[in-house]
């Protein structure tokens, strides 16, 4: 049995800055590690079995994803039985599925004796996901292109505090979307999804509203949207701030405490 933690991100800002002609999007994000993990065991089996604390597809999974392509790259032919135990919210923009995807590869990689830096980061955002390099890559940083080039490694040296409602938001949508702006200049508080869900969820702006009628102003002002999902943050939050989030916990959202990870491997 082979055990592996998997953690997650935020996305400090992201902005959409392009778009390529087979329908990516370029982007300007800053990818920040934080200290809430999966946790996965891998062993030998003669078929793909899942085993997980949530109701997950045995077809359809980050991890059998990389598990297939690995076999497709290096021309293998294995399979294993998996047990996952997520912490890590599901569709709330914190890179649960692409950094389980991620440490999967690592666990082969280790597995087989093969170096990691034969993976090739281009080829993985295209063929698994944009946000399982990253992970791959495990350092705090910021990124370009469709979130496979890293231009400077840089960790906020910060705690933070996540709000993640059970709202599940499609990143596919997402980026489909006519309310999507794209722009060249690179606005460092700004996450260009934002307006997009506050514009067409409203389960999602329901919960805003919830959330922000107790809190002050200047409090409103410091949530942020993490990626492409669901997740609000607050960088630093005071005692006040925690005191009176943790507080208003209920069945709709969860609420972490996490810090910055300068690197994770």
């Amino acid at each position: 049995m082979y055990k592996y933690k998997s953690c997650a991100k935020l996305n400090s800002y992201l902005n959409i800055t392009g778009r390529l002609k087979n329908g990516y999007h370029e982007l300007n994000t800053h990818f920040q590690l934080i200290d809430l993990f999966d946790e996965i065991e891998f062993r030998e089996n003669e078929t793909f079995l899942l085993d997980s604390n949530i109701k997950l597809s045995q077809q359809n999974n980050s991890i059998q994803d990389a598990i297939n392509w690995f076999n497709n790259k290096f021309n293998f032919s294995q399979n294993f039985r998996v047990s996952l135990r997520k912490n890590i919210p599901i569709g709330g923009g914190l890179g649960g599925g692409s950094s389980n995807c991620a440490t999967t590869l690592k666990f082969l990689c280790n597995y087989h004796s093969i170096k990691p830096s034969l993976l090739d980061y281009e080829e993985i955002c295209f063929d698994l996901g944009a946000d399982v390099p990253v992970f791959l890559y495990g350092k705090s940083t910021f990124a370009q292109g469709c979130g496979q080039i890293f231009t400077e490694d840089y960790s906020n040296d910060s705690k933070y505090l996540l709000v993640t409602p059970k709202i599940s938001i499609s990143t596919k949508q997402l980026f489909e979307s006519r309310n999507l702006k794209i722009s060249s200049e690179v606005d460092t508080s700004l996450n260009s999804f934002f307006d997009v869900i506050t514009k067409e969820n409203n389960q999602f702006n329901e919960f805003i509203n919830i959330l922000c009628k107790k809190l002050s102003i200047n409090t409103q002002k410091k949530l942020k949207l993490s990626g492409t999902g669901s997740t609000l943050f607050i960088e630093n939050p005071n005692d006040d701030e925690i005191q009176l989030i943790m507080g208003k916990i209920e069945n709709n959202f969860r609420v972490f405490q996490v810090k910055g990870l300068e690197y994770y491997h």
